[in-house]
């Protein structure tokens, strides 16, 4: 997902969404905003699933299965639980 010019997540979801990933991060990446989940991270689709899972869990969203292919790294992820959350409210 391509973020609008200018826009950027909050902080405490990219906080959030850094900590979730701490026990996902199994080659020890440093991340960051920019971090790829398939070409940094290493993902493949049961890991994503089961990340995606815990990411709703974590923000009591559900993250619909057609937003994930224009999700490519973490701050892409950041923008699209925003924008999920900001919709239920």
């Amino acid at each position: 997902m391509n973020a609008p010019t200018g826009a950027e997540p909050s902080p405490d979801t990219l906080a959030a969404l850094f900590e979730i990933l701490k026990s996902f991060n199994k080659a020890g990446v440093a991340l960051t905003p920019g971090t790829r989940f398939s070409e940094d991270l290493n993902f493949d689709s049961l890991v994503v699933m089961e990340f995606i899972a815990v990411v709703e869990d974590a923000f009591d969203i559900s993250v619909p299965l057609n937003t994930l292919p224009d999700v490519a790294t973490i701050n892409d992820l950041a923008i699209a639980v925003e924008k999920i959350v900001a919709e239920n409210t």
